[in-house]
Protein backbone atom coordinates (compact mmCIF):
# COMPACT_ATOMS: atom_id res chain seq x y z
CA UNK A 1 0.00 0.00 0.00
CA UNK A 2 1.44 3.38 -0.97
CA UNK A 3 2.32 5.72 1.61
CA UNK A 4 -0.08 8.82 1.42
CA UNK A 5 1.83 12.10 1.24
CA UNK A 6 2.31 14.17 4.69
CA UNK A 7 -0.18 16.83 5.29
CA UNK A 8 0.13 19.76 7.23
CA UNK A 9 -2.16 21.39 9.45
CA UNK A 10 -2.31 24.29 7.19
CA UNK A 11 -3.18 21.65 4.18
CA UNK A 12 -6.11 20.47 6.89
CA UNK A 13 -7.50 23.72 8.01
CA UNK A 14 -7.86 24.66 4.57
CA UNK A 15 -9.71 21.67 3.05
CA UNK A 16 -12.32 22.27 6.09
CA UNK A 17 -12.45 25.75 5.17
CA UNK A 18 -13.24 25.29 1.42
CA UNK A 19 -16.26 22.70 2.85
CA UNK A 20 -17.42 25.57 5.38
CA UNK A 21 -17.32 28.29 2.69
CA UNK A 22 -19.20 26.01 0.12
CA UNK A 23 -22.08 24.94 1.75
CA UNK A 24 -21.99 29.04 3.83
CA UNK A 25 -22.19 29.91 -0.79
CA UNK A 26 -25.85 27.45 -0.92
CA UNK A 27 -26.88 28.41 2.12
CA UNK A 28 -27.02 24.80 3.34
CA UNK A 29 -29.74 24.44 5.59
CA UNK A 30 -27.57 21.66 7.34
CA UNK A 31 -24.17 23.51 7.37
CA UNK A 32 -24.42 23.48 11.35
CA UNK A 33 -24.12 20.10 11.54
CA UNK A 34 -20.59 20.75 9.75
CA UNK A 35 -18.17 20.64 13.22
CA UNK A 36 -14.68 22.41 13.05
CA UNK A 37 -12.52 18.60 13.51
CA UNK A 38 -11.14 16.76 10.65
CA UNK A 39 -13.28 13.42 11.46
CA UNK A 40 -16.40 15.57 12.11
CA UNK A 41 -16.15 17.28 8.82
CA UNK A 42 -15.26 14.24 7.06
CA UNK A 43 -18.49 12.75 8.77
CA UNK A 44 -20.33 15.32 7.91
CA UNK A 45 -19.68 14.82 4.23
CA UNK A 46 -20.37 11.35 4.07
CA UNK A 47 -23.61 11.50 5.65
CA UNK A 48 -24.99 14.74 3.77
CA UNK A 49 -25.80 12.89 0.80
CA UNK A 50 -26.64 14.63 -2.41
CA UNK A 51 -30.26 15.85 -1.72
CA UNK A 52 -30.00 19.79 -2.53
CA UNK A 53 -26.71 19.97 -2.72
CA UNK A 54 -24.87 21.10 -5.81
CA UNK A 55 -22.88 18.40 -8.04
CA UNK A 56 -19.89 20.49 -8.23
CA UNK A 57 -20.19 21.03 -4.37
CA UNK A 58 -20.41 17.18 -3.99
CA UNK A 59 -17.23 16.25 -6.05
CA UNK A 60 -15.17 19.57 -4.30
CA UNK A 61 -16.50 18.11 -0.63
CA UNK A 62 -15.03 14.47 -1.42
CA UNK A 63 -12.06 16.19 -2.86
CA UNK A 64 -11.15 17.88 0.30
CA UNK A 65 -12.69 14.96 2.55
CA UNK A 66 -9.70 12.72 1.49
CA UNK A 67 -6.98 15.40 2.61
CA UNK A 68 -8.23 15.03 5.62
CA UNK A 69 -8.64 11.62 5.24
CA UNK A 70 -5.13 11.56 4.86
CA UNK A 71 -4.37 14.03 7.59
CA UNK A 72 -6.06 11.64 10.29
CA UNK A 73 -3.81 8.55 8.79
CA UNK A 74 -0.99 10.31 9.41
CA UNK A 75 -2.67 11.63 13.28
CA UNK A 76 -3.38 7.75 13.85
CA UNK A 77 0.25 7.06 13.10
CA UNK A 78 1.44 9.77 15.50
CA UNK A 79 -1.56 8.19 18.14
CA UNK A 80 -0.08 4.42 17.67
CA UNK A 81 3.55 5.45 18.14
CA UNK A 82 2.92 7.21 21.20
CA UNK A 83 0.64 4.53 22.99
CA UNK A 84 3.36 2.43 21.56
CA UNK A 85 6.03 4.40 23.52
CA UNK A 86 4.33 5.21 26.61
CA UNK A 87 3.31 1.66 26.93
CA UNK A 88 6.81 0.67 27.13
CA UNK A 89 7.53 3.15 29.40
CA UNK A 90 4.35 1.89 31.43
CA UNK A 91 6.03 -1.44 31.50
CA UNK A 92 4.08 -3.45 29.09
CA UNK A 93 5.80 -5.93 27.28
CA UNK A 94 6.51 -6.12 23.44
CA UNK A 95 3.68 -8.67 23.35
CA UNK A 96 1.18 -6.90 25.56
CA UNK A 97 1.01 -4.13 22.81
CA UNK A 98 1.41 -5.98 20.01
CA UNK A 99 -1.64 -8.47 20.66
CA UNK A 100 -4.66 -5.96 20.67
CA UNK A 101 -3.01 -5.04 17.07
CA UNK A 102 -2.84 -8.60 15.83
CA UNK A 103 0.88 -8.66 16.40
CA UNK A 104 2.46 -12.38 18.03
CA UNK A 105 5.84 -11.83 18.40
CA UNK A 106 7.98 -9.53 20.29
CA UNK A 107 9.95 -8.68 17.38
CA UNK A 108 6.96 -7.95 15.41
CA UNK A 109 5.92 -5.55 17.75
CA UNK A 110 9.65 -3.85 17.53
CA UNK A 111 9.37 -3.51 13.95
CA UNK A 112 6.20 -2.18 14.33
CA UNK A 113 7.58 0.69 16.61
CA UNK A 114 11.10 1.14 14.62
CA UNK A 115 8.94 1.63 11.22
CA UNK A 116 6.64 4.19 12.88
CA UNK A 117 9.62 5.62 14.01
CA UNK A 118 11.12 5.75 10.88
CA UNK A 119 8.48 6.92 8.99
CA UNK A 120 7.47 10.25 11.85
CA UNK A 121 11.06 10.58 11.97
CA UNK A 122 11.00 14.17 10.23
CA UNK A 123 7.28 14.62 10.98
CA UNK A 124 6.57 18.63 11.40
CA UNK A 125 2.72 18.11 11.21
CA UNK A 126 2.20 21.78 12.72
CA UNK A 127 4.51 23.67 10.25
CA UNK A 128 4.18 27.07 9.28
CA UNK A 129 4.43 27.85 5.04
CA UNK A 130 6.14 31.53 5.53
CA UNK A 131 8.83 31.86 2.80
CA UNK A 132 11.75 32.86 5.75
CA UNK A 133 10.72 29.80 7.43
CA UNK A 134 10.66 27.72 4.51
CA UNK A 135 14.58 28.58 4.00
CA UNK A 136 15.04 27.74 7.49
CA UNK A 137 13.85 24.20 7.10
CA UNK A 138 16.57 22.94 4.31
CA UNK A 139 17.71 20.74 6.66
CA UNK A 140 19.51 17.67 5.32
CA UNK A 141 16.52 15.16 6.68
CA UNK A 142 15.30 12.28 4.18
CA UNK A 143 12.82 14.06 2.47
CA UNK A 144 15.22 17.33 1.51
CA UNK A 145 17.73 15.01 0.13
CA UNK A 146 15.32 13.13 -2.00
CA UNK A 147 14.12 16.92 -3.85
CA UNK A 148 17.79 17.11 -4.18
CA UNK A 149 18.48 14.28 -5.67
CA UNK A 150 15.35 14.48 -7.94
CA UNK A 151 15.85 17.83 -8.16
CA UNK A 152 15.15 18.43 -12.45
CA UNK A 153 12.19 15.77 -11.77
CA UNK A 154 10.68 18.32 -9.00
CA UNK A 155 11.54 21.54 -10.51
CA UNK A 156 9.36 20.04 -14.28
CA UNK A 157 6.44 19.34 -11.81
CA UNK A 158 6.08 22.72 -10.09
CA UNK A 159 6.99 24.30 -13.68
CA UNK A 160 4.35 22.29 -15.25
CA UNK A 161 1.75 22.82 -12.47
CA UNK A 162 2.78 26.73 -12.47
CA UNK A 163 2.17 27.18 -16.08
CA UNK A 164 -1.06 25.49 -16.45
CA UNK A 165 -2.99 26.80 -13.16
CA UNK A 166 -1.77 30.77 -14.37
CA UNK A 167 -3.16 29.65 -17.71
CA UNK A 168 -6.66 28.42 -16.03
CA UNK A 169 -7.25 31.09 -13.46
CA UNK A 170 -5.96 33.90 -16.14
CA UNK A 171 -9.30 32.28 -18.31
CA UNK A 172 -11.34 32.73 -14.85
CA UNK A 173 -10.53 35.95 -14.58
CA UNK A 174 -10.70 36.60 -18.25
CA UNK A 175 -14.46 35.75 -17.46
CA UNK A 176 -14.99 37.54 -14.71
CA UNK A 177 -14.49 40.79 -16.62
CA UNK A 178 -17.10 39.90 -18.91
CA UNK A 179 -19.64 38.83 -16.57
CA UNK A 180 -21.14 35.57 -16.60
CA UNK A 181 -22.81 35.95 -19.80
CA UNK A 182 -20.09 37.55 -21.70
CA UNK A 183 -21.29 41.10 -21.58
CA UNK A 184 -19.40 44.32 -20.59
CA UNK A 185 -19.61 46.35 -17.53
CA UNK A 186 -21.54 49.38 -18.21
CA UNK A 187 -20.42 52.75 -16.78
CA UNK A 188 -21.18 52.74 -12.85
CA UNK A 189 -21.34 49.23 -12.39
CA UNK A 190 -18.39 48.06 -10.18
CA UNK A 191 -17.86 43.98 -10.14
CA UNK A 192 -15.66 42.95 -6.76
CA UNK A 193 -13.04 40.52 -7.82
CA UNK A 194 -11.90 37.90 -4.99
CA UNK A 195 -8.10 36.69 -5.40
CA UNK A 196 -8.20 33.36 -6.16
CA UNK A 197 -6.93 31.70 -2.80
CA UNK A 198 -4.52 29.27 -5.03
CA UNK A 199 -2.44 32.41 -6.15
CA UNK A 200 -0.80 32.86 -2.97
CA UNK A 201 0.23 29.63 -2.77
CA UNK A 202 1.60 29.93 -6.24
CA UNK A 203 3.65 32.79 -5.37
CA UNK A 204 5.17 31.24 -2.51
CA UNK A 205 5.96 27.99 -4.96
CA UNK A 206 6.74 30.42 -8.22
CA UNK A 207 9.49 32.14 -5.93
CA UNK A 208 11.14 29.37 -4.50
CA UNK A 209 10.90 27.97 -8.43
CA UNK A 210 12.89 31.49 -9.28
CA UNK A 211 15.31 30.86 -6.42
CA UNK A 212 15.96 27.23 -6.72
CA UNK A 213 15.38 26.72 -2.96
CA UNK A 214 12.77 23.75 -3.30
CA UNK A 215 12.30 22.30 0.32
CA UNK A 216 9.69 20.28 1.50
CA UNK A 217 7.38 23.12 2.47
CA UNK A 218 7.61 24.29 -1.18
CA UNK A 219 5.69 20.69 -2.06
CA UNK A 220 3.84 21.27 1.14
CA UNK A 221 2.72 24.65 -0.56
CA UNK A 222 2.12 23.01 -4.03
CA UNK A 223 -0.33 20.90 -2.45
CA UNK A 224 -2.53 23.97 -1.07
CA UNK A 225 -2.32 25.66 -4.23
CA UNK A 226 -3.87 22.23 -5.59
CA UNK A 227 -6.58 21.68 -3.32
CA UNK A 228 -7.44 24.84 -4.08
CA UNK A 229 -7.29 24.27 -7.92
CA UNK A 230 -9.02 20.58 -7.91
CA UNK A 231 -11.89 21.75 -6.11
CA UNK A 232 -12.41 25.19 -8.00
CA UNK A 233 -15.63 25.25 -9.63
CA UNK A 234 -13.98 26.31 -12.84
CA UNK A 235 -11.74 23.43 -12.85
CA UNK A 236 -13.97 20.54 -12.08
CA UNK A 237 -16.40 21.96 -15.43
CA UNK A 238 -13.20 21.81 -17.51
CA UNK A 239 -12.54 18.41 -19.92
CA UNK A 240 -10.63 15.44 -17.99
CA UNK A 241 -8.34 15.63 -20.69
CA UNK A 242 -7.33 19.58 -19.87
CA UNK A 243 -3.51 19.49 -19.26
CA UNK A 244 -4.20 21.19 -15.44
CA UNK A 245 -5.42 18.09 -14.24
CA UNK A 246 -2.37 16.43 -16.24
CA UNK A 247 -0.53 19.31 -13.50
CA UNK A 248 -2.80 18.05 -10.41
CA UNK A 249 -2.12 14.12 -11.15
CA UNK A 250 2.05 14.57 -12.01
CA UNK A 251 2.30 16.94 -8.60
CA UNK A 252 0.15 14.06 -6.49
CA UNK A 253 2.33 11.53 -8.09
CA UNK A 254 5.23 13.33 -6.90
CA UNK A 255 4.71 13.92 -3.05
CA UNK A 256 3.12 10.42 -2.69
CA UNK A 257 7.50 9.55 -3.79
CA UNK A 258 8.62 12.12 -1.23
CA UNK A 259 6.36 10.79 1.56
CA UNK A 260 7.91 7.34 1.37
CA UNK A 261 11.42 9.55 1.52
Amino acid sequence: MVTPPRILAAERDAAIARIDRRHARFDDPRRSELGSEPREVLEFVLGRGTVGVPRWVSAADHADALVLWTWLWWEDRRTERRLLRQGLAAGLSLSDLGSPLGITTRQGTQDRIDRLGALLEYDRPDEQLTRDLRRQLRARDARQVWIDDHRDEVRAVLLALLIQAHRVLAEGDADLDSGADGSTPGPGRDIEIEVHPAREWLDAIGADYTDDTLTPATLAAAGLAAAELRTDRSVLNLDRHHRIHGALHALDALRAQLGTA
